[in-house]
C-alpha cells in the first residue's frame, strides 16, 4: 500500500463498511427530523427515540468494528469500543426508572463525548494509514463532541429544547455521514479502477529492459 494503491480486498471491505454508513446517516436523519417537527412530545419520547437511535448506532458501530468489514488502517478497534459504549449509553437512556431531562441531557453529553474522543483518535490512525474516508470519520467526531460539550456545559430541565438540539445534531451528523459515504464511495471506485491499470514502468527501469547490455556492464 506504500504506491498509494487499494488492494482488491481492501476495496470490497470499504464498500461494505460505508454501505453501513449510510444506515446510519439515514437513521440519523429520520429520527432527526421527528424530533424537530414534534420537540414537546415529553421525556418519555424524547428517551425512547434518542436511546433506540444510540442503540443502533452501536449495533451498526460493532458491525463496522469487524475484520470483514473495515478495511486496513479504517479504525476497527475504535468502532467496536464506540459501538459497546453507545449501547450501553442507549439502554441506559431507556431503562433509567428515575431519568429526568437534566440526567438524559448528561448521560447523552458523556456519551456523545467518549464517543467523539475515541473517533479523532480513529480518524487520526485511519489518516497515518491513509485510510478511504478518515477526513469525514473526523468530521463526524468532532460534531460528537460539539453535542456533546454543550449539553455538558449548558445543561437544560427543558424537554423541548433538549429535543431540539439533540434533533439538529442528528440532522447535521445524518447528512455528514451521507455525504462523506457517497465521497468515499466515489473513492473506492476510483481506486478500484486504477487498480485494475499495472503500475507504469520507471524510467530507469525501462532503459535497463531497453538495453540489458548497457545495464549489465
Amino acid at each position: 500500500m506504500g504506491d498509494g494503491r487499494m488492494s482488491g480486498r481492501t476495496i470490497g471491505t470499504a464498500r461494505r463498511l460505508w454501505g453501513l454508513v449510510y444506515l446510519r446517516g439515514a437513521a440519523y436523519l429520520v429520527v432527526g427530523v421527528v424530533l424537530l417537527w414534534r420537540p414537546e412530545e415529553g421525556l418519555t419520547w424524547l428517551r425512547w427515540l434518542v436511546g433506540a437511535v444510540i442503540v443502533a448506532q452501536g449495533v451498526l458501530l460493532v458491525v463496522e468494528g469487524r475484520p470483514d468489514r473495515t478495511p486496513e488502517g479504517g479504525g476497527a478497534t475504535w468502532r467496536l469500543v464506540a459501538g459497546v459504549v453507545s449501547v450501553v449509553a442507549g439502554v441506559l437512556v431507556v431503562a433509567w426508572p428515575s431519568m429526568t431531562g437534566p440526567i438524559l441531557f448528561r448521560v447523552v453529553g458523556v456519551w456523545a463525548c467518549l464517543a467523539g474522543v475515541l473517533g479523532v483518535v480513529g480518524a487520526l490512525r485511519a489518516r497515518t494509514s491513509r485510510a478511504t474516508g478518515w477526513d469525514w470519520q473526523l468530521v463526524n467526531a468532532a460534531l460528537w463532541l460539539v453535542l456533546g460539550v454543550v449539553m455538558l456545559a449548558r445543561p437544560t430541565t427543558s424537554v423541548a429544547t433538549a429535543a431540539l438540539l439533540i434533533g439538529l445534531y442528528l440532522v447535521v451528523a445524518g447528512v455528514v455521514l451521507l455525504v462523506g459515504g457517497f465521497a468515499t464511495g466515489t473513492a473506492v471506485r476510483d481506486a478500484r479502477g486504477e487498480s485494475a491499470v499495472p503500475p507504469p514502468v520507471g524510467d530507469e527501469a525501462a532503459a535497463r529492459l531497453a538495453a540489458p547490455g548497457d545495464a549489465a556492464g
